[in-house]
């Protein structure tokens, strides 16, 4: 069902040749002790974004390009918890759909309450670029479409 709501969406936000849309979607899986992060961007846009910033030729399948986007991540996607800013492991990267899936994973305290997002990515460089961000836990699911001027999202455990 999944799979066939991102086919949906890829379709609709690609239907109308005359304007290019801007999207990502990131789904945060927030389980008892880590953080489960899967983020769906457009590759090309992805990899403009990379040459732009670290003047190189960008190839999504390769390892250096890799380590690029890793560095890119750490500055444009940061996670707070309880008024803290934490670290978190990158995964690696697949293409899925048209899209590139980033996979990411960050331990999370036993007594959280708040987990803060703050997604920029392809902010800088796309000025109608809006990050769709789902937390998922258990049946709760809370979803928040982040803007430049609004782009921090906000979950509130319970």
């Amino acid at each position: 069902m999944k799979k066939l709501i991102y086919i949906v969406l890829f379709f609709a936000l690609t239907a109308f040749a005359w304007h290019k849309f801007y999207v990502s979607v990131t789904e945060v899986e927030v389980k008892p002790h880590q953080l489960d992060i899967i983020m769906r961007v457009f590759p090309d846009d992805i990899a403009n974004v990379l040459e732009d910033h670290y003047h190189i030729q960008a190839d999504l399948s390769k390892k250096q390009t890799k380590i690029f986007l890793k560095d890119y991540l750490q500055a444009h996607f940061v996670i707070t918890i309880d008024g803290q800013t934490i670290g978190y492991r990158f995964l690696g990267t697949t293409m899925e759909d048209n899209f590139l899936v980033i996979l990411l994973q960050a331990d999370l305290p036993t007594a959280a309450h708040q987990i803060k997002i703050k997604n920029t990515v392809l902010q800088d460089k796309f000025e109608a670029q809006k990050n769709i961000v789902h937390f998922i836990r258990k049946a709760d699911k809370q979803s928040f479409i982040l803007i430049k001027s609004d782009p921090i999202a906000v979950y509130k455990i319970k």
